[in-house]
């Protein structure tokens, strides 16, 4: 994992994300959400996807994929499940 952590570093810089939450403990009531949560900061959903699709990326994720399962998940803050 320490190539794809080195690469997860300048790919923050790059995609000018924050990273805003890792976790190692994370205390999971239901599911199966694993040990790990990070959460990540971007500009907009339009800025995550430009971030993911390139092949630079793409590479990166062989770095961590034979480590690691991870479910990823995109979300545009607020509250759009409100009534």
């Amino acid at each position: 994992m320490g190539p794809f952590l080195q690469a997860f570093e300048v790919y923050l810089a790059k995609s000018r994300a924050r990273l805003l939450c890792r976790d190692l403990k994370t205390d999971v009531r239901e599911s199966n959400a694993g040990p790990l949560t990070v959460i990540i900061e971007f500009l907009s959903l339009a800025a995550v996807k430009a971030a993911y699709e390139p092949p630079s990326h793409q590479v990166m994720l062989g770095l961590r994929q034979p480590h690691s399962d991870v479910p990823l998940s995109t979300l545009k803050e607020g509250d759009h499940a409100g009534h």
